[in-house]
């Protein structure tokens, strides 16, 4: 099943003790990701590969050998034995950008970050002040690329603790001093570039005026 299928009323939910009463050598569980053992016969053998952040466990399958067709007390009738998929891992890390400083875990480890599917959830205060420029992003997506990640995504997300701070963008009234005010905070775009783009703007404020007056 893909994963935008709903599976709410779609899966067979069964108490563990009818389960024990099969008579069954081995009874492998399906749809839940970590792999784990609910009896002696009963098994998750989980997920062949990871989907989310936090499944940080092996993963991979189970081979079971059937040593003869009866049930034996001390399960000497079956063997099963765990094999991991070549799966990538999936790393979240979490930064603090304070006082104009970019912060990362001290105890990152690069070599964690090889081949590794990688997420990086950097946390800044609210207000224009406190935002990361470009530069500052790409700067950490350059050291993080240095480690050879698979895959790599940089997540911004503000305090929400604390309060919203009123900036030039958000006491400006014209649109062309919001603008300047916007690329002011951002610092990176050409001065060639605002005019033009300031140029273009002064014509479509003067053709949307005049068709109101029309």
């Amino acid at each position: 099943m893909s994963s935008g299928q709903p599976l709410v009323g779609r899966c067979a939910e069964y108490p563990l003790d009818p389960l024990r009463g099969l008579k069954a050598q081995y009874v492998g569980l399906s749809h839940v990701h970590l792999r784990q053992q609910l009896a002696p016969r009963v098994w998750y053998a989980g997920s062949l590969s990871r989907c989310d952040y936090s499944e940080v466990e092996d993963k991979g399958y189970h081979l079971v050998t059937l040593n003869g067709a009866d049930l034996r007390p001390d399960l000497s009738d079956m063997n099963v034995d765990f094999r991991m998929s070549p799966t990538r891992r999936m790393v979240e890390l979490h930064a603090v950008y304070e006082d104009g400083e970019l912060r990362l875990p001290d105890n990152l480890d690069p070599l964690t970050l090889r081949d590794s599917r990688v997420k990086v959830v950097v946390t800044v205060p609210n207000g224009p002040d406190h935002l990361l420029s470009r530069e500052q992003q790409e700067n950490l997506r350059g050291k993080l690329l240095a480690a050879n990640p698979a895959e790599l995504e940089v997540k911004i997300e503000h305090d929400a603790d604390l309060p919203v701070e009123s900036g030039p963008i958000a006491t400006a009234h014209s649109a062309e001093e919001k603008l300047r005010a916007y690329w002011a905070m951002k610092g990176t775009t050409p001065i060639d570039r605002l005019e033009r783009l300031l140029a273009k703007l002064a014509e479509v404020e003067k053709a949307v005026l005049s068709s109101q007056e029309s």
